[in-house]
């Protein structure tokens, strides 16, 4: 019985590690994407003439801008890739391994 519960929170504690791990990349990720997102709506919204700004040629800071955002989006998704492939899965198989022997 005793080592049925030390097996639970075994798994439990694996399990809210890999929470804690998760969020402690996304919350930070999430907040950076929302940023660069809403910051350019609000700039559309708001400052027009300055997204009519051209930088080059016929590129004006808005589709720069819009561009930048695309950029922003593959960049957050290929480093979460790597931090989910070097840390998240492995505190994954712990936990469901943790869990596996737990239901055993």
């Amino acid at each position: 019985m005793a080592r049925d519960e030390a097996r639970l929170e075994a798994a439990q504690a694996a399990l809210q590690s890999l929470v804690a791990a998760k969020l402690r990349f996304l919350v930070p990720m999430s907040i950076i994407f929302m940023v660069g997102y809403i910051g350019l709506t609000v700039i559309a919204g708001f400052a027009k003439g300055l997204l009519g700004v051209k930088i080059v040629g016929s590129l004006n800071l808005g589709f720069a801008l819009i561009g930048l955002n695309y950029v922003l989006s593959w960049a957050l998704a290929l480093v979460y890739e790597r931090i989910a492939n070097k840390i998240f899965d492995p505190l994954a198989s712990r936990a469901a391994a943790s869990g596996r022997r737990s239901a055993a």
